[in-house]
């Protein structure tokens, strides 16, 4: 069955009426804001990733800990939940990053290459891929648990990933592939 999708105000969401999912949410989907939302979000990325995030003091030793480390911990007893954790925490987070600042790049100065429709579907892919906020909620559960057991300590690198993590929601928000795709065809 085909949505006729009407002209709807900012704000505002368009639905499937038989299943619900959203068809098209209207909202101004500024490049310019998006563009330095996401550079600032690239920058945030080197620290977020490789400095520490907690340390865990137990039985006199004390352990730090990154992200790209606790993924690569896991590669020799589950390679397959490494590569997902790795996929899920920094691949597709950074590529998604960099694909929406390219895109927001292009279409600030009106410059369009034949590969930015490839741009914009890799996109639309990658945001369903993009899971900081979940290693954020397995990161919050492991220290939870960790609490009665070890002193631990917040690092660096986790103030740098939750500012990543605010910053990507607000994108993720902001951002809208139909309005690209529009801005894109209208030129």
């Amino acid at each position: 069955m085909v949505s006729l999708v009407p002209e709807i105000p900012n704000g505002y969401v368009a639905k499937c009426t038989q299943c619900n999912y959203v068809i098209q949410k209207q909202n101004n989907c500024n490049p310019v804001v998006i563009f330095a939302l996401s550079i600032t979000a690239l920058m945030l990325l080197i620290p977020a990733f490789y400095f520490p995030l907690i340390s865990i003091h137990l039985l006199g030793i004390t352990e730090e800990t990154n992200l790209l480390q606790g993924a690569l911990l896991m590669i020799d007893q589950a390679p397959v939940v490494s590569f997902v954790v790795l996929f899920c925490a920094v691949i597709a987070p950074s590529l998604m990053l960099s694909c929406i600042a390219f895109s927001s790049a292009c279409l600030m100065v009106k410059y369009y290459p034949s590969y930015l429709p490839k741009i914009l579907k890799i996109t639309a892919i990658l945001m369903h891929w993009s899971m900081l906020e979940v290693y954020m909620v397995s990161l919050m559960v492991s220290m939870f648990k960790l609490k009665n057991d070890a002193v631990l300590f917040f690092d660096v690198g986790l103030y740098f990933f939750i500012a990543l993590l605010l910053i990507n929601l607000v994108i993720i928000n902001q951002y809208s592939n139909h309005g690209y795709w529009e801005k894109y065809i209208n030129g």
